[in-house]
């Protein structure tokens, strides 16, 4: 009796070898360089105004029956940031995923991925705002890192952190204050530590010939909803639709709390080169 099916023939099989190319635009992890805020999932509406009061007032010293002879002054400057809806889609087909189960975690990981570059992207784009700047010149030196904290005009250093990019990070290497203040730990580690006691990351987002010195309380992610992913199906077509979402913003809240190092511009006479010939 025939089962239907053929003998003794032998199918060309492939064999599925499956790599997620990386798409991760830096290793550092945003949120955990800024303050959290989830206000805004506890209230209705997609606005957050924020005012940062200012007090100016000095005490005297009064005579018996005599008043102040001056009132203090309270301000307030208003901000307003408005929330965001950002989401992205990635499709697969029922055949795709039945040629290659791996699709499915691919996708996900991706968007996943992406949704960490945006985040990052916002965090960089909001603290480079800072109106606190400071500058240094040739290469990023320990004392430039020393005098942009002076800035900040802090008494409590806690929570301080350093964001350099991968050339910088080779400068500061280089620095023999910074190698002095490690006792040569840095050159048999490889380790680039801190500053000043100030824990130094390294970010490829971090643009060229700038640093940033900041506390989480310089920028901060206001979330309307947690990351939250839905999915959607054309049955007659058979493709399959993933779609990620967050709800929510970033913003510099406190550029008191951020200082923006950047090298100073070479002048014209330090750029000319004067080439005499020999005699």
């Amino acid at each position: 009796m025939s089962t239907g099916f053929s003998q003794n023939v032998v199918y060309d099989n492939e064999v599925l070898e499956n790599k997620i190319a990386d798409i991760l635009e830096t290793g550092l992890d945003a949120m955990t360089f800024m303050t959290v805020d989830r206000d805004l999932q506890h209230n209705a509406g997609m606005k957050k105004v924020i005012h940062t009061y200012t007090y100016e007032g000095a005490v005297e010293a009064v005579a018996e029956g005599q008043a102040t002879t001056e009132k203090a002054k309270l301000t307030f400057a208003e901000k307003e940031y408005v929330v965001k809806v950002k989401q992205e889609e990635f499709e697969y087909t029922d055949e795709q995923f039945m040629k290659d189960p791996m699709i499915l975690e691919a996708g996900l990981k991706g968007a996943a991925t992406s949704m960490v570059n945006d985040l990052n992207n916002d965090f960089f784009t909001e603290i480079a705002k800072t109106t606190t700047l400071s500058t240094y010149s040739n290469a990023i030196k320990y004392d430039d890192i020393v005098d942009a904290i002076a800035k900040m005009n802090l008494e409590d250093e806690t929570g301080l952190f350093v964001l350099i990019n991968p050339k910088q990070k080779a400068e500061i290497r280089k620095d023999l204050d910074f190698k002095a203040s490690r006792m040569g730990e840095i050159i048999h580690t490889g380790q680039i530590g801190d500053i000043s006691g100030i824990p130094v990351a390294v970010s490829k987002k971090v643009p060229a010939d700038t640093v940033f010195v900041a506390t989480k309380e310089a920028v901060t992610c206001f979330v309307k909803k947690e990351v939250e992913v839905e999915q959607d199906r054309i049955k007659n077509k058979r493709i399959n639709s993933i779609i990620p979402r967050k709800v929510g913003l970033v913003a510099l809240t406190d550029s008191t709390k951020a200082v923006k190092i950047t090298k100073e511009a070479l002048t014209d006479s330090t750029k000319a080169v004067k080439i005499t010939k020999e005699a």
